[in-house]
């Protein structure tokens, strides 16, 4: 968990405190089977009296392990996330289910955090831009060169139309 005391910045009505810290995954509470993370995660930020709220502002960077999804190689990335959150009091009225709250002079950073962080991360990665992939028909990796394979065969459905098109 990632507590901040802002004791001091809600004194001063622009009050600022920054952070920046190299966390371990387990720090964010994020398992391999959420996001291999190779290494730490970077958290860089701070938090303000923004009036009522504190406002979180934080870059979060980390390298993480994916798996390419056209040709299935392992491959590392980096991983970068902005966070943009406000931390309403505990006392606070009408303020959303689903808002961060503190209370005291406490601040817990850790979910926001987190929750940027695997927000971030692509639903299917890509090792590079172009990556070809796997051949349908014997499964070579096209990145390696063509296979040989005829991947342009028509559907046995549809074939009395190819007849139309050669005539």
């Amino acid at each position: 968990m990632i507590k901040l005391n802002v004791a001091e910045i809600k004194r001063r009505l622009v009050g600022k405190k920054t952070f920046a810290y190299d966390l371990a995954p387990d720090e964010l509470e994020i398992t391999s089977a959420d996001m291999d993370v190779v290494g730490t995660v970077r958290a860089e930020g701070c938090i303000s009296n923004a009036g009522d709220v504190l406002l979180l502002e934080a870059e979060l960077s980390a390298q993480v392990r994916r798996t390419c999804g056209r040709c299935l190689k392992e491959f590392t990335a980096v991983t970068k996330a902005d966070v943009l959150e406000k931390f309403y009091p505990a006392s606070a009225e009408n303020i959303e289910k689903d808002a961060f709250v503190y209370d005291s002079d406490v601040v817990d950073i850790t979910e926001p955090l987190r929750e940027s962080l695997l927000l971030a991360e692509p639903i299917q990665a890509l090792c590079k831009e172009d990556c070809k992939g796997l051949c349908p028909v014997c499964g070579a990796d096209l990145n390696s060169g063509d296979c040989g394979c005829d991947r342009f065969s028509v559907d046995p459905r549809l074939a009395a139309l190819k007849q139309f098109i050669k005539n």
